[in-house]
């Protein structure tokens, strides 16, 4: 157990012996090895294709969004097509297979920027390493998902959380870039440059503002000023207004809070074949109640970000953790893979129970057992009735907003306790 812990704090003198380039070695053939195996297993229908053909149409100079080589709906912005030129430069299961040994690196670095993070907003904190080692099981399953698919969340996370490091170390030259170009490649960063820039002085309101015009100004240069336009509306009429005007796609498994409301309210595709409905409710309800949670939630992020801009607090892990669960929540579209923030989550949670002053610890055990839960459910585990439904009843929904509130209550009472010191 001891030496599987230390892989979580790479000290560099450490690095250097022989012991750990034997093992830095092995990560890299065994990760190169499930790249191959995954990479030949990618499909035209597979959400990786999608990423490949928007490349391809990127260079090619054709429309982004009219599903033009038969892959799936693009939803991210015209940037994000601009950056995956690179994996068009080789083919699908080429690209797939590297791709797929980025994400295995990026596991192992966003493991390292959430020990950095923490070690720097909680230096007396104990059991980090076992905390880190508790996320890592409890975020295995949203990991796995996300290499065997493909995606591009650990890519977006990390550069997210890299930004929110560079911050803390006040190198704000670097985390405005990271989390900028994080924001381009998929929107939902953007509560993070928030978070950044509710912190900063008007330098980095500068430096967030420039950089934005960068990452704007470039797809239009090289895809032409008039196809550049023409992506940056496509973008908009086609997923952005769409999901301003109030669109729901209330999908299997789909755990965006509204998505979920409207699985176990009302009528789905679905609904009747898993038997996953609560009751009927009228569409007006249910959006109301969809805005009231998360008006909610809004309010609470920003309170945190008033309190620590009036009060100078200093800043803390369960803000953090906050953001980055409510932006899976708020997100229209928010598959089993998108969830790869719940290793920062379940790890602030683990560490709060090692040092937490509070002797009534029920809601780390009723916590600590959903996230546990929701580990282990899978078609192959309990079969894929009972695995339908609990993605229709959205039980991962519901934690995420358990998961939520409990920071908020941790937030408001880290604060109090620091004022009484």
């Amino acid at each position: 157990m001891k030496n599987i812990l230390s892989l979580f704090f790479i000290d560099q003198d450490k690095l250097r012996s022989q012991k750990y380039i034997s093992i830095v070695s092995l990560f890299i053939i065994g990760f190169s090895i499930l790249s191959i195996i995954v990479g030949q297993d990618v499909s035209l229908q597979g959400d990786f294709t999608v990423f490949w053909q928007a490349g391809k149409n990127y260079i090619n100079g054709v429309s982004l969004y009219s599903q033009i080589g038969g892959a799936e709906r693009y939803i991210y912005p015209p940037f994000a097509a601009m950056c995956f030129q690179l994996l068009a430069l080789f083919s699908l299961h080429q690209a797939g297979a590297l791709f797929c040994f980025c994400n295995l690196l990026f596991w192992v670095m966003i493991i390292y920027y959430t020990q950095k993070i923490i070690l720097q907003v909680a230096p007396q904190s104990t059991h980090v390493k076992l905390a880190l080692f508790i996320g890592f099981i409890l975020s295995f399953r949203y990991f796995l998902y996300h290499t065997w698919f493909i995606q591009m969340n650990e890519l977006v996370l990390l550069l997210s959380l890299a930004a929110a490091y560079n911050h803390l170390i006040k190198k704000d030259h670097y985390a405005i870039p990271l989390v900028v170009v994080a924001t381009f490649i998929k929107i939902i960063p953007l509560f993070i440059l928030i978070w950044i820039l509710s912190k900063s002085n008007y330098k980095n309101y500068i430096r967030a503002f420039i950089y934005s015009i960068i990452c704007i100004a470039i797809p239009l240069l090289m895809r032409g000023f008039h196809q550049g336009v023409i992506d940056l509306q496509e973008y908009y009429v086609t997923f952005l207004q769409p999901f301003q005007e109030g669109r729901v796609e209330p999908k299997l498994q789909n755990y965006g809070l509204s998505a979920a409301l409207y699985k176990v309210f009302s009528y789905t595709a679905d609904g009747d074949k898993y038997n996953y409905i609560i009751t009927i409710l009228p569409t007006a309800t249910i959006n109301l109640i969809y805005k009231c949670i998360i008006i909610s939630l809004f309010l609470a992020f920003a309170g945190m970000l008033a309190y620590s801009q009036f009060k100078k607090a200093p800043v803390s892990l369960f803000e953090l953790s906050f953001i980055l669960l409510f932006t899976n929540l708020v997100s229209g579209i928010t598959w089993e893979y998108h969830l790869v923030s719940l290793f920062f989550a379940a790890s602030v949670l683990a560490l709060d129970y090692f040092n937490s002053k509070n002797k009534n610890r029920a809601i780390f055990y009723i916590l600590g057992f959903l996230l546990f839960f929701n580990l282990i459910i899978g078609g192959d585990t309990v079969g894929y009735y009972l695995y339908y439904k609990s993605c229709g009843g959205s039980l991962l929904t519901w934690m995420l907003l358990l998961l939520c509130i409990y920071n908020i209550v941790r937030y408001i009472k880290q604060q109090k306790e620091s004022k009484a010191a």
